[in-house]
């Protein structure tokens, strides 16, 4: 394991700079929004994450990654719940480090414009009420390998911020279905926009991602290029 001055010497250089926790298991298993608050040792303390206005259930030895995009170099340090505490009024959760620092390649996850059928249909809408979620029909307007921003019409479409979703979206004359959640929601005239983010999918489904971003990446670098 990577030494444990240098894993100090990286969150202390990025007190106060937003974060994700993914969680990578259990009924909560997604991606949420964080901050690094605070770091004592080996322990760093984050703003505890919050899902439909109430905390996350994350409990001590929970495993999880804090992804640090805020960097010149973004990475993914592998962390373990030690405690949860309150400072000034505002939920603690207290992490260590349980492993080195993965380098994320921001190539990764190069965004490109599409438009593609989707198909979404809300597992939130359908835990809070059972029998009443429907598949609704959207337009996939730019896709990267992280997330996806699409457009539905506003008025069947029922979809708030942290919603999670079951996609099927159509790639490569295939469907491919996936978990998402909604990051944003904005509402206009008729239609409404929401950003999402993947919360995971199969090898295969990676695979065809990565060629349809690449190929939507060519063809522009070759449009351009004619230009």
């Amino acid at each position: 394991m990577l030494d444990d001055q240098v894993l100090v010497d990286i969150f202390e250089k990025n007190v106060n700079v937003k974060v994700k926790i993914n969680v990578t298991t259990g009924l909560y298993k997604g991606s949420y929004s964080s901050r690094i608050e605070d770091v004592k040792g080996r322990m760093v303390a984050l703003s505890h994450p919050f899902f439909k206005n109430a905390l996350v259930p994350l409990y001590k030895d929970t495993s999880l990654e804090l992804i640090i995009y805020e960097t010149k170099s973004p990475a993914m340090v592998p962390v373990k719940v030690f405690r949860r505490s309150m400072s000034n009024g505002i939920p603690i959760l207290w992490v260590v480090p349980v492993g080195d620092p993965v380098k994320i390649q921001r190539r990764r996850f190069a965004r490109v414009v599409c438009n593609i059928d989707v198909l979404f249909f809300s597992l939130s809408l359908e835990e809070k009420f059972p029998m009443t979620a429907l598949w609704e029909r959207a337009v996939g307007i730019d896709i990267s390998l992280g997330g996806m921003r699409m457009r539905a019409r506003r008025g069947k479409a029922i979809l708030g911020e942290n919603d999670r979703l079951y996609l099927r979206l159509n790639l490569e004359e295939e469907a491919n279905f996936l978990i998402s959640r909604t990051i944003r929601v904005v509402r206009e005239g008729d239609f409404l926009e929401a950003g999402l983010q993947f919360e995971g999918y199969p090898g295969v489904v990676e695979k065809r991602l990565i060629r349809f971003v690449r190929s939507k990446e060519l063809k522009g670098i070759s449009d351009n290029t004619r230009d």
